[in-house]
């Protein structure tokens, strides 16, 4: 997931390899998500007393930054919805920092649909 990040961050500088190196990425990052969706949906399996989130929330929010860092609203709106998943856990166990970036990638797609309306 820090890859993909970083790919993100230096991509512009050829344009001709761009489109090239994102259409790797989108298969790389759905990738990554169904690994996560099933790495949860077995944890849930499990029905132990403790969330998955306790496992798996530094993946999640890598994986919601990635898709927050796509640009586009509907990876913006999918990152939200793995974000509600940790959501309660940072809540309860992750201090003020961490929270407010759990916040702002819960919210992402909100700033981007409004820059949307104010881009027609």
């Amino acid at each position: 997931l820090a890859s993909f990040h970083s790919t993100l961050l230096t991509m512009g500088r050829d344009s001709n390899g761009d489109a090239e190196v994102m259409e790797d990425l989108f298969v790389e990052i759905a990738e990554a998500a169904d690994g996560i969706e099933r790495a949860y949906s077995f944890a849930k399996s499990l029905q132990l007393k403790i969330d998955p989130a306790h496992w798996l929330f530094d993946y999640i929010v890598g994986l919601a930054r990635t898709l927050v860092g796509l640009g586009d609203v509907k990876s913006q709106k999918y990152g939200a919805e793995w974000i509600r998943k940790v959501e309660g856990y940072s809540e309860k166990f992750e201090d003020d920092g961490m929270n407010k970036v759990v916040r702002a990638l819960r919210d992402a797609w909100k700033r981007g649909e409004e820059e949307e309306k104010k881009g027609k």
